[in-house]
């Protein structure tokens, strides 16, 4: 019953259970075994420190977690960031149409609570989850129903989960219900509200950068027949005003940087998810273990912009994505052991921009931050075989993609021609990975793999007209991005050591790049897109773990990373290479944890040290609101936190982070971090 608990998210390995990797291969495996970089952050990291989701991947080798706002988290991977990453949610890409280029809002759209597990799988996951996955793939493996105990009639429970935090001004409260009934099906609902107020930097206040946010989820769970389950769900994330704080005049300068001009600029975002999946195993055949899967997501958001001179805008889009794929995997034979499947994405955006002066309606734009009328296509079919030889392990696959896309709305950019136009475009793309691993003793192996990317422009690419941190046109003659990585690692654990080691080179070719014109509009600088962006980034991952003794472990994770694009310098149009923009500097992360024997109780103490960021793009440096002139300052900062199970369904977290209350900023970042930040959580379960 392995792949089922891995699909509905099964119940927590205890502490000296190996770690189950997924999303690797798409089969369950011990992660130490998967030919990929990869981490395993199991429920009990994701729920009490972390205030969100993607805070749980603080300190990861080659992650890098850029907020520009407080409700607006986009991690980094390997050098890449928003649509050149992927996001699954139980499996189903996050991704969509209209996501933006650079650090952008949607990873921080998906509820801790509703995920089991974080599986992080560091370059490009291709072959399996989709060409444009080239940074790295994070998969939040959802948390199942609970279906009782077999004759055990029906069952109740629930859970109320209370987190407090000083510095963050913050308290979230989650509270959920559920039934089982025999062991054949069950149901779990939650609610989980948040209130976000202004943050304590180490500097003091920072103004204006509190939000509200409220998500609820329901999901059923039923066995259908010995190794059969059904699962649907449902969960809808709501951000209310959410403040972009960086561009308004309360920002508060850090290093040197440049307040706003905005008066106003909060964002409401909306996340809806629905779907439903079969999922068996041990079926026999070429479809062994399998799954089917119908999902429906709808993105939504609305910007509500206040400028000067009593001017503001609402711009906006609604996107809807009916999404449909079957995954299998065959039983172990002489040919090997397959994963396959088809997916397919059928995506619709509408989008809005409507304008007011002194509170009166003055009109409404062609389109919003995206053409509006549009509708994004793609359908894939995937291979992927692993075949043992001897110890020796190799790993082919191949995907073949095809992408559509057509906006009917478009606010042309040239001043001569009309003013609506409309795109209509489609891309083919075979890509491929070959990795292999051999084994180095009993218990590590060394491993070597390399992988294609390809992404294809999509609506934020081709339509946007759209003022963020640059302000950009329609530029409807794109072609696509390709990517190549190369990499070698080892991992293993023999006796008290554990480590995992890996260096690789991605090979950059028609990236798109929005280059500076050299003038700004409304303060903000204008950018110009174009395929100049040739180049490479490159960077070493290393990651260790000693048992001391049996209760005290030490820790320590370490990333360097280089690269250079190709960039246009403008108005004379010469190509330059540039340091890749926003590289993460080189950091280490590492701590020393004591856990009691029976693990009811722990604590732990780390340290984070971040260097310098000096190397920056042309479009870094004309970013003044968020980099500060000349790079990002390092800094080192100490946090503690302990945790105790007080009866075996009352759970207590106590931490206080960045203790000697330091003013600092992750790069790339329009809000700096929390000061001395005491963090309160109590977890009861009935």
């Amino acid at each position: 019953m392995l792949l089922l608990a891995c699909c509905l998210a099964g119940l927590q390995e205890p502490p000296t259970a190996p770690e189950i990797l997924v999303t690797a291969s798409a089969r369950a495996q011990d992660e130490l075994e998967a030919p990929w970089s990869a981490e395993v952050l199991p429920a009990q990291d994701l729920q009490g420190i972390p205030r969100s989701l993607m805070d749980a991947l603080r300190g990861l080798p080659s992650v890098m977690l850029q907020k520009t706002a407080h409700g607006q988290s986009s991690p980094f991977l390997r050098g890449f960031t928003g649509f050149r990453t992927m996001l699954l949610v139980d499996g189903i890409r996050l991704n969509h149409a209209a996501m933006r280029e650079g650090p952008n809002q949607y990873w921080s759209t998906v509820d801790a609570f509703t995920v089991e597990r974080l599986e992080l799988v560091r370059g490009p996951s291709s072959v399996l989850y989709g060409s444009d996955a080239i940074g790295g793939t994070v998969n939040a493996v959802g948390r199942s129903a609970d279906l009782g105990a077999p004759g055990g009639g029906s069952q109740f429970g629930g859970r109320i989960f209370t987190r407090l935090a000083s510095a963050e001004n913050s308290a979230t409260t989650r509270t959920e219900a559920s039934v089982a009934q025999d062991g054949r099906w069950g149901v779990r609902g939650g609610l989980t509200v948040s209130d976000f107020g202004d943050l304590e930097a180490g500097s003091g206040e920072l103004p204006e950068t509190g939000y509200d946010e409220a998500n609820a989820d329901l999901r059923l769970d039923t066995l259908l027949a010995p190794n059969l389950v059904l699962t649907v769900a449902a969960q809808t994330v709501r951000q209310i005003d959410v403040p972009r704080t960086h561009t308004t005049i309360f920002a508060v300068p850090f290093a040197g940087t440049s307040a706003g001009s905005d008066l106003q600029r909060d964002l409401d975002q909306t996340h809806d998810l629905v779907y439903g999946r079969v999922a068996w195993e041990e079926r026999g055949g070429l479809a062994d273990q399998g799954s089917f899967t119908l999902s429906w997501q709808r993105h939504a958001e609305t910007q509500d912009r206040l400028r000067s001179g009593d001017r503001r805008d609402l711009q906006g889009f609604e996107l809807e994505d009916l999404g449909a794929s079957a995954r299998f995997t065959s039983e172990e034979t002489a040919s090997g052991h397959w994963s396959w499947g088809v997916e397919s994405h059928l995506q619709t955006a509408d989008s809005f921009r409507h304008d007011f002066t002194a509170g009166a309606f003055t009109g409404s734009s062609v389109q919003g931050p995206i053409g509006d009328d549009s509708s994004a296509t793609d359908l894939a079919a995937y291979a992927q075989d692993e075949i043992v030889y001897e110890a020796f392990t190799l790993v082919p696959g191949v995907r073949l993609s095809w992408f559509s896309l057509e906006s009917n709305r478009v606010a042309n950019p040239d001043p001569g021609g009309p003013s609506v136009i409309g795109v209509d475009d489609d891309w083919f793309a075979a890509t491929g990975s070959l990795r292999a691993t051999a084994p180095l003793g009993a218990d590590a192996a060394v491993y070597a793999g390399v992988s294609q990317g390809f992404r294809a422009p999509n609506l934020s690419d081709l339509t946007a007209f759209d003022s963020t941190s640059v302000v950009e046109t329609p530029s409807p003659d794109l072609d696509p991005e390709n990517f190549l990585q190369f990499e070698v690692g080892t991992k293993g654990e023999t006796g008290a050591l554990a480590w995992q080691a890996s260096i690789y080179h991605t090979l950059v070719d028609d990236m798109i790049v929005r280059s500076p014109t050299g003038t700004s509009i409304g303060g903000v600088p204008e950018v110009r897109k174009s395929n100049a962006g040739d180049g490479w980034i490159q960077g070493v991952e290393l990651s260790g773990a000693w048992t001391i003794v049996p209760q005290w472990t030490a820790f320590l994770h370490g990333t360097w990373m280089d690269g250079e694009i190709d960039d246009v310098r403008l108005p004379a149009g010469e190509i330059v290479r540039e340091p890749a923009s926003r590289l993460a500097p080189l950091q280490a992360y590492g701590g020393l944890r004591w856990q009691s024997h029976d693990a009811r109780r722990w604590i732990e103490g780390w340290f984070w040290a971040v260097n310098d960021q000096d190397q920056l793009s042309l479009r870094d440096t004309t970013d003044t609101q968020r980099i500060p002139p000349g790079g990002t300052p390092g800094y080192t900062v100490f946090g503690v936190s302990a945790g105790m199970e007080l009866r075996e369904n009352v759970r207590l977290i106590a931490a206080v982070e960045n203790l000697g209350d330091v003013d600092y900023r992750v790069h790339g970042s329009g809000i700096n971090q929390p000061g001395r930040n005491l963090i309160l959580a109590v977890d009861f379960t009935f």
